[in-house]
């Protein structure tokens, strides 16, 4: 049974026996721009109006950092060493995983093979020729409008 237990108006599970209060929290998602001298890397997802950057949830008892390389290497088969977090962002969005915090990086390739996974084909796209990122992939967008804005700071 939810109920409105603090002043914030959120209703809570809480145990009518014991009072224990069930707190959820917010999913933690990550968001990868991966290069090299070649370019950026970018998952072509079917039936999509544009690409996205590798991205994924952090599991349980990960790290964003190791969730952000097992995340490129899962969907592009490339490995990447962390090079700059890019800053992070909150998403109350309303469809699966619900409310998220983003965090953005910066990754040099430095190995793997590049191949697809069942995100879609991968692909190296050259600098100043990465394509439109999906409508539908605000977080590829955010984090790419980050990178950019600190490339053209240099």
């Amino acid at each position: 049974m939810r109920e409105v237990i603090f002043d914030d108006g959120i209703p809570r599970v809480r145990c009518p026996n014991c009072k224990w209060i069930q707190l959820s929290t917010n999913a933690v998602g990550v968001i990868v721009i991966a290069k090299n001298e070649q370019g950026i890397v970018a998952i072509l997802h079917p039936n999509e109006d544009g690409v996205s950057t590798p991205a994924g949830l952090v599991e349980y008892g990960e790290s964003p950092e190791v969730a952000a390389i097992r995340e490129v290497r899962e969907e592009t088969g490339l490995d990447v060493v962390i090079t700059d977090r890019l800053g992070w962002y909150f998403s109350n969005q309303t469809t699966w995983p619900r409310p998220v915090i983003q965090i953005m990086y910066e990754a040099k390739i430095v190995g793997g093979t590049l191949r697809g996974s069942d995100e879609g084909a991968a692909e190296i796209f050259p600098h100043g020729e990465f394509p439109a990122i999906s409508s539908s992939r605000t977080g590829s967008q955010r984090a790419m409008q980050v990178y950019l804005s600190k490339v053209n700071d240099r």
